[in-house]
């Protein structure tokens, strides 16, 4: 039980109450304050009378589940998914998809300005997923077996909890995965493989993962395995049968490998892959919108998957980020009459997208990842596509800015691209030491942005515009993009 003394109010668990939804918070669910207490509401939408019971109660704020919706907001909508009430996820298929991107355009614009202490005009409107659904071109569902049964099942989980949804039909993926995912269950259960018990750390299959070609309509399966080398020897010959029979139910199938992950814990893929029938990887291709864009991203860049490869899980989004970023190159050129910039500097640059999609506006460009197997992909996909002038440096971005400052190394453009949890304050220092003309800031955690652009400020750095951009349609999750000139002095 918990007594708010200012406003004499008592609440306890499981408490009934009925609010009115006033916005959204940065995690995504509803916020009120309308009973007095800070009450966050799973999956409510501004404008909604709600009837809510508070399950979590903190000194200072409560969360709740929707019992009732007493009047629905304008702003929400019917699901397209029918296991939407259960699964976790998706957060936000039941609001309107033109609401979402309003919604998304407020987190950032309060993130800049309660965080960055900046002014959100800055922040502009988001642009929309040409399709809000089938766009997901990576899937990694987690397996189980109830006690007692053969049955193989796999999908998301509850939101949260470790209790499974096992999915059959998921709107955000496209449609041969789909088939994938219910052929594979049927016919591993058929082979007699079993699935993962997380409790006890027992079954052999964990996860079922795949990748998915837009551009040619191919597959990659990876089966994630609760074994090491000499227990997968032992299943060898029952897995290739069932990878083949795999690829022949299911023509997009491209190549079957398998991951061994016998550790516990929630990492998702181990050290170790091995291709147990196909090809090992498959090939997407990205094409630029931009008809000035340079011929080699109006022809198309190729890029090689394989299972553990970091790629946008949204390929048709991913070319409206990166043509972002080509954008902001471009106009620098212009303003400063150069026909190719000496050096861009890409950190965090993952199998190097971003440093291939800019290498024909540069002299050189400097990609810097700390994942080899990363690098070794970004090589890889360097002589696919006969580029040259793109250098892989491998080690971390803490370590590397100061050696590239000790060799007095200046890029005129830097992008970061760093993961959720930002760019730690003293990399920031080192980049700014680096004196970039330019910054471009591509983002998928609002608060960690924010953050980040208020320390650049303090350290000459002028943010001219945020561009946020809907990378995952149906979440909460949004990606952006920050210019950031360096101040006249």
């Amino acid at each position: 039980m918990i007594v708010l003394a200012k406003q004499k109010h008592t609440y306890h668990k499981n408490q009934k109450l009925r609010v009115s939804i006033e916005s959204i918070a940065p995690g995504g669910q509803g916020f009120t304050k309308d009973p007095g207490l800070p009450v966050f509401v799973n999956r409510g939408v501004p404008g909604d009378l709600l009837e809510v019971e508070l399950y979590d109660l903190r000194k200072d704020f409560a969360h709740a589940r929707i019992v009732e919706v007493i009047e629905p907001s304008v702003k929400r909508t019917e699901p397209p998914c029918k296991l939407f009430k259960v699964c976790g996820g998706c957060q936000w298929q039941h609001i309107a998809y033109e609401h979402q991107l309003e919604l998304k355009t407020d987190i950032v614009k309060q993130a800049i300005k309660h965080i960055g202490k900046l002014d959100p005009s800055i922040v502009l409107p988001t642009i929309p997923a040409a399709d809000p659904l089938y766009y997901r071109n990576k899937v990694q569902f987690p397996v189980t077996q109830p006690h007692g049964s053969t049955r193989i099942l796999a999908g998301y989980y509850k939101e949260g909890s470790h209790e499974l949804v096992n999915i059959k039909h998921c709107p955000v993926q496209p449609e041969p995965l789909d088939r994938l995912l219910e052929a594979t269950k049927l016919i591993l259960e058929e082979q007699g493989v079993d699935g993962y018990d997380e409790a006890d750390h027992t079954g052999m299959l964990r996860h079922i993962t795949a990748r998915f070609s837009f551009a040619f309509e191919r597959i990659l399966l990876t089966l994630v395995l609760n074994a090491g080398r000499n227990q997968f020897e032992l299943l060898q010959s029952k897995l290739v049968s069932a990878a083949q029979e795999i690829m022949a139910q299911v023509p997009e199938v491209a190549g079957v490998c398998v991951n061994l992950n016998n550790a516990r814990g929630n990492r998702i893929m181990g050290n170790e892959t091995i291709c147990i029938a196909g090809a090992p990887h498959i090939i997407e291709k990205l094409v630029s919108t931009r008809a000035q864009a340079p011929e080699k991203l109006v022809d198309g860049l190729s890029f090689r998957l394989s299972p553990t490869s970091f790629f946008q899980v949204n390929s048709a989004q991913a070319v409206g980020l990166l043509d972002l970023v080509l954008d902001a190159v471009q106009d620098w050129q212009k303003a400063n009459s150069q026909k190719l910039v000496p050096l861009i500097i890409d950190a965090y640059a993952g199998v190097g997208t971003m440093a291939l999609w800019l290498s024909a506006l540069a002299e050189k460009v400097l990609a810097i990842e700390e994942v080899p197997a990363a690098v070794q992909d970004g090589r890889d996909i360097l002589k696919l596509n006969e580029i040259s002038n793109v250098e892989f440096y491998l080690g971390s971005v803490e370590k590397v800015f100061p050696e590239l400052g000790a060799r007095m190394l200046q890029p005129q453009i830097l992008v970061l691209d760093p993961p959720r949890k930002g760019v730690a304050a003293e990399v920031l220092e080192h980049a700014a030491a680096l004196e970039p003309e330019l910054i471009l800031y591509v983002s998928c955690n609002p608060s960690t942005l924010a953050r980040d652009l208020k320390i650049l400020q303090g350290l000459g750095y002028e943010s001219r515009s945020i561009q946020p951009l809907d990378m995952f349609p149906q979440t909460h999750h949004v990606e952006s993009l920050t210019i950031l000139h360096k101040a006249s002095r």
